[in-house]
């Protein structure tokens, strides 16, 4: 009798619906608590955004273009990565605005990095890992049919 009691095996329904319950979970989360409110404010806020944000680096100019892709970032990528379309190219887009974030708040001393650092290693994690059987990357892109 070789059997693993059932906590310590690992099937496809379970690495799967890990990997769904991670991509949704932590894709809703940022687009409803960071996200949406920045895509949704215009220009003004895309461009304190960019501006607050590349400060450290000491980038004098594209404020608004930054700013506003750390909105889209932090909402549309969110969404694509929750129902797992293009979900390695929005988690890239998605850590490297909270690497930015994290350089932020250390470099400037301004509140804790530890939720831009958390959502970063989330989602450098969804991007490493293969989106999973229920996403639409697997329904459109899998080559096993």
């Amino acid at each position: 009798m070789n059997a693993k009691p059932w906590f310590f095996s690992s099937t496809n329904l379970t690495q799967n619906g890990g990997i769904l319950l991670l991509r949704i979970l932590s894709g809703l989360l940022l687009l409803m608590n960071h996200g949406w409110d920045k895509i949704i404010a215009g220009s003004d806020k895309w461009t304190g955004l960019g501006r607050t944000g590349l400060m450290p680096f000491g980038i004098e100019s594209f404020h608004t273009f930054f700013g506003f892709m750390a909105a889209f970032s932090e909402s549309i990528c969110a969404v694509l990565v929750v129902i797992g379309l293009l979900t390695r190219p929005a988690a890239a887009l998605i850590t490297i605005t909270m690497l930015v974030g994290v350089n932020f708040h250390i470099l400037l001393d301004k509140g804790s990095p530890e939720m831009a650092l958390l959502y970063g290693i989330i989602f450098l994690s969804i991007g490493l890992l293969n989106p999973g059987k229920y996403s639409l990357d697997h329904l459109i892109f899998n080559q096993d049919r």
